[in-house]
Protein backbone atom coordinates (compact mmCIF):
# COMPACT_ATOMS: atom_id res chain seq x y z
CA UNK A 1 0.00 0.00 0.00
CA UNK A 2 2.40 2.37 0.71
CA UNK A 3 4.44 1.87 -2.49
CA UNK A 4 1.35 2.64 -4.33
CA UNK A 5 0.69 5.70 -2.29
CA UNK A 6 4.35 6.77 -3.06
CA UNK A 7 3.61 5.87 -7.00
CA UNK A 8 0.33 7.97 -7.38
CA UNK A 9 2.43 11.37 -5.69
CA UNK A 10 4.66 10.91 -7.98
CA UNK A 11 2.81 10.58 -11.00
CA UNK A 12 0.78 13.81 -9.66
CA UNK A 13 3.77 15.42 -9.16
CA UNK A 14 4.85 14.43 -13.07
CA UNK A 15 1.53 16.08 -14.70
CA UNK A 16 1.68 18.72 -12.36
CA UNK A 17 5.19 19.47 -13.80
CA UNK A 18 3.86 18.21 -17.54
CA UNK A 19 0.75 20.44 -17.35
CA UNK A 20 2.91 23.59 -16.28
CA UNK A 21 5.34 22.80 -19.24
CA UNK A 22 2.13 22.44 -21.95
CA UNK A 23 0.00 25.00 -20.50
CA UNK A 24 2.91 27.58 -20.87
CA UNK A 25 3.97 26.85 -24.19
CA UNK A 26 0.11 26.35 -25.27
CA UNK A 27 -1.87 28.35 -23.16
CA UNK A 28 -4.86 26.92 -21.66
CA UNK A 29 -7.26 26.72 -24.05
CA UNK A 30 -4.92 25.12 -27.02
CA UNK A 31 -3.43 22.83 -24.32
CA UNK A 32 -4.83 19.43 -24.33
CA UNK A 33 -4.93 16.46 -21.76
CA UNK A 34 -3.24 13.93 -24.55
CA UNK A 35 -0.40 16.17 -24.89
CA UNK A 36 0.31 16.88 -20.92
CA UNK A 37 -0.42 13.17 -20.33
CA UNK A 38 2.41 12.02 -23.24
CA UNK A 39 4.80 14.03 -21.63
CA UNK A 40 4.24 12.99 -18.08
CA UNK A 41 4.68 9.65 -19.00
CA UNK A 42 0.81 9.03 -17.50
CA UNK A 43 -2.82 8.06 -18.73
CA UNK A 44 -5.96 9.99 -19.32
CA UNK A 45 -7.21 8.18 -16.42
CA UNK A 46 -4.84 9.40 -14.07
CA UNK A 47 -5.72 13.21 -14.90
CA UNK A 48 -9.75 12.31 -13.79
CA UNK A 49 -8.50 10.39 -10.82
CA UNK A 50 -6.30 12.97 -9.22
CA UNK A 51 -7.59 16.49 -10.69
CA UNK A 52 -11.12 15.49 -12.61
CA UNK A 53 -10.79 17.75 -15.48
CA UNK A 54 -8.59 20.33 -17.58
CA UNK A 55 -9.92 22.97 -15.70
CA UNK A 56 -8.97 21.86 -12.28
CA UNK A 57 -5.73 20.64 -13.42
CA UNK A 58 -5.04 24.26 -14.22
CA UNK A 59 -5.71 25.85 -11.13
CA UNK A 60 -3.69 23.24 -9.18
CA UNK A 61 -0.82 23.97 -11.68
CA UNK A 62 -0.88 27.41 -10.61
CA UNK A 63 -1.31 26.48 -6.61
CA UNK A 64 1.88 24.24 -7.02
CA UNK A 65 3.85 27.10 -8.47
CA UNK A 66 2.80 29.42 -6.38
CA UNK A 67 3.42 26.72 -3.60
CA UNK A 68 6.99 26.15 -5.02
CA UNK A 69 7.57 30.03 -5.11
CA UNK A 70 6.41 30.26 -1.11
CA UNK A 71 8.71 27.64 -0.36
CA UNK A 72 11.76 28.82 -2.23
CA UNK A 73 11.05 32.65 -1.14
CA UNK A 74 9.14 33.17 1.72
CA UNK A 75 7.44 36.64 2.13
CA UNK A 76 8.81 38.09 4.85
CA UNK A 77 11.71 35.93 5.34
CA UNK A 78 14.44 38.16 4.41
CA UNK A 79 12.76 41.02 6.66
CA UNK A 80 15.16 41.09 10.41
CA UNK A 81 13.74 41.88 13.74
CA UNK A 82 13.19 45.17 14.49
CA UNK A 83 14.14 46.49 10.89
CA UNK A 84 13.18 49.88 10.03
CA UNK A 85 9.98 50.47 7.50
CA UNK A 86 12.53 51.17 5.05
CA UNK A 87 14.78 48.07 5.73
CA UNK A 88 10.88 46.12 5.42
CA UNK A 89 10.34 47.51 2.18
CA UNK A 90 13.56 47.05 0.71
CA UNK A 91 13.07 43.11 1.97
CA UNK A 92 9.81 42.94 0.59
CA UNK A 93 11.07 44.19 -2.55
CA UNK A 94 14.08 42.09 -2.94
CA UNK A 95 11.46 38.88 -2.11
CA UNK A 96 9.32 39.97 -4.95
CA UNK A 97 12.04 39.68 -7.44
CA UNK A 98 13.41 36.91 -6.60
CA UNK A 99 10.29 34.98 -7.07
CA UNK A 100 10.47 37.11 -10.58
CA UNK A 101 13.94 36.38 -11.77
CA UNK A 102 14.62 33.39 -10.30
CA UNK A 103 16.73 31.10 -12.84
CA UNK A 104 16.63 27.89 -10.57
CA UNK A 105 12.76 27.70 -10.66
CA UNK A 106 11.69 25.59 -13.63
CA UNK A 107 11.32 28.23 -16.99
CA UNK A 108 7.26 27.29 -16.81
CA UNK A 109 6.43 28.99 -13.76
CA UNK A 110 7.15 32.54 -14.73
CA UNK A 111 5.78 32.16 -18.25
CA UNK A 112 2.65 30.30 -16.99
CA UNK A 113 2.09 33.76 -15.23
CA UNK A 114 2.62 36.12 -17.56
CA UNK A 115 0.58 33.97 -20.47
CA UNK A 116 -2.49 34.22 -17.48
CA UNK A 117 -2.12 37.83 -17.88
CA UNK A 118 -2.20 38.57 -21.20
CA UNK A 119 -4.96 35.75 -21.84
CA UNK A 120 -6.80 35.37 -19.03
CA UNK A 121 -8.92 32.48 -17.84
CA UNK A 122 -11.62 32.23 -15.14
CA UNK A 123 -8.88 31.04 -12.46
CA UNK A 124 -7.45 34.85 -12.58
CA UNK A 125 -10.28 35.91 -10.54
CA UNK A 126 -8.91 33.29 -7.78
CA UNK A 127 -5.44 34.18 -8.46
CA UNK A 128 -5.86 38.11 -7.78
CA UNK A 129 -7.94 37.15 -4.51
CA UNK A 130 -5.98 34.57 -2.98
CA UNK A 131 -2.53 35.85 -4.07
CA UNK A 132 -1.76 39.07 -5.90
CA UNK A 133 -4.50 40.84 -3.23
CA UNK A 134 -2.02 39.30 -0.36
CA UNK A 135 1.13 40.48 -1.96
CA UNK A 136 -0.43 44.39 -2.73
CA UNK A 137 -1.64 44.47 1.15
CA UNK A 138 1.65 43.88 2.22
CA UNK A 139 3.28 46.88 0.29
CA UNK A 140 0.18 48.65 1.36
CA UNK A 141 0.55 48.50 4.69
CA UNK A 142 4.20 49.35 4.44
CA UNK A 143 3.54 52.54 2.54
CA UNK A 144 0.72 53.48 4.86
CA UNK A 145 3.40 53.77 7.77
CA UNK A 146 5.46 55.59 5.18
CA UNK A 147 3.44 58.43 4.29
CA UNK A 148 0.83 58.59 7.55
CA UNK A 149 -2.45 57.86 8.40
CA UNK A 150 -4.06 61.12 6.93
CA UNK A 151 -2.71 60.33 3.49
CA UNK A 152 -5.50 59.08 0.62
CA UNK A 153 -6.41 55.15 0.09
CA UNK A 154 -5.52 56.51 -3.65
CA UNK A 155 -2.06 57.87 -2.45
CA UNK A 156 -1.06 54.35 -1.21
CA UNK A 157 -2.69 52.73 -3.75
CA UNK A 158 -0.60 54.53 -6.58
CA UNK A 159 2.63 54.00 -4.56
CA UNK A 160 2.02 50.21 -4.62
CA UNK A 161 1.41 49.75 -8.30
CA UNK A 162 4.73 52.30 -8.92
CA UNK A 163 6.62 49.57 -6.67
CA UNK A 164 5.31 46.63 -8.20
CA UNK A 165 4.96 48.19 -11.99
CA UNK A 166 9.17 48.65 -11.64
CA UNK A 167 9.45 44.71 -10.06
CA UNK A 168 7.41 43.35 -12.96
CA UNK A 169 8.67 45.15 -15.72
CA UNK A 170 12.19 43.67 -15.37
CA UNK A 171 10.58 40.00 -16.09
CA UNK A 172 8.10 41.30 -18.59
CA UNK A 173 10.38 42.80 -20.44
CA UNK A 174 13.20 40.89 -19.46
CA UNK A 175 14.10 39.83 -23.61
CA UNK A 176 13.84 43.92 -24.00
CA UNK A 177 16.37 44.58 -21.50
CA UNK A 178 18.58 41.57 -22.72
CA UNK A 179 18.50 42.98 -26.24
CA UNK A 180 18.82 46.49 -25.11
CA UNK A 181 22.01 46.05 -22.88
CA UNK A 182 23.19 42.95 -23.81
CA UNK A 183 26.40 43.05 -21.58
CA UNK A 184 24.44 43.98 -18.31
CA UNK A 185 23.07 40.64 -17.14
CA UNK A 186 19.85 40.33 -15.72
CA UNK A 187 19.54 37.18 -13.16
CA UNK A 188 19.20 36.31 -9.51
CA UNK A 189 23.13 38.22 -8.70
CA UNK A 190 21.53 41.42 -9.42
CA UNK A 191 18.79 40.91 -7.34
CA UNK A 192 20.16 42.41 -4.67
CA UNK A 193 21.90 45.81 -6.09
CA UNK A 194 18.46 46.08 -8.03
CA UNK A 195 15.90 45.90 -5.25
CA UNK A 196 18.21 48.52 -3.60
CA UNK A 197 17.61 50.60 -6.92
CA UNK A 198 14.00 50.25 -6.43
CA UNK A 199 13.65 50.79 -2.85
CA UNK A 200 15.68 54.41 -2.75
CA UNK A 201 13.53 55.46 -6.44
CA UNK A 202 10.52 54.07 -4.38
CA UNK A 203 11.10 55.80 -1.15
CA UNK A 204 11.78 59.17 -2.74
CA UNK A 205 8.46 59.16 -4.51
CA UNK A 206 6.57 58.07 -1.49
CA UNK A 207 8.15 61.04 0.77
CA UNK A 208 7.03 63.29 -2.20
CA UNK A 209 3.90 62.20 -1.72
CA UNK A 210 3.50 62.73 2.23
CA UNK A 211 5.02 66.00 1.59
CA UNK A 212 2.70 66.97 -1.02
CA UNK A 213 -0.35 66.79 1.33
CA UNK A 214 1.44 68.80 4.07
CA UNK A 215 1.92 71.47 1.04
CA UNK A 216 -0.98 71.58 -0.27
CA UNK A 217 -2.25 73.83 2.33
CA UNK A 218 0.32 75.70 2.35
CA UNK A 219 0.01 76.31 -1.51
CA UNK A 220 -3.96 77.23 -0.98
CA UNK A 221 -2.93 80.18 1.65
CA UNK A 222 -0.53 81.66 -0.42
CA UNK A 223 -3.26 83.63 -2.84
CA UNK A 224 -4.94 84.86 0.62
CA UNK A 225 -1.41 86.08 1.74
CA UNK A 226 -1.10 88.46 -1.38
CA UNK A 227 -4.79 89.57 -1.12
CA UNK A 228 -3.90 90.63 2.64
CA UNK A 229 -0.61 92.54 1.52
CA UNK A 230 -2.60 94.23 -1.14
CA UNK A 231 -5.34 95.54 1.10
CA UNK A 232 -2.57 96.84 3.63
CA UNK A 233 -0.92 99.14 0.92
Amino acid sequence: MPREDTRSIETRRRLLEAAGEVFAEQGFHHATIQAICQRAGANIAAVHYHFSDKERLYRAVIEYADRCANESYPVDGLERPGATVEDRLRARIQSFLLRLLDEGRPAWHGKLVAREMIEPTAALDDIVQEKVRATFAGFAALVRELVGPEASADTVRLCVQSILAQCVYYRQSRAIIARLFPDVPLGREQVTPLAEHITRFSLAGIRQAANSKQAAPRAERAPQRRQAQRHSM
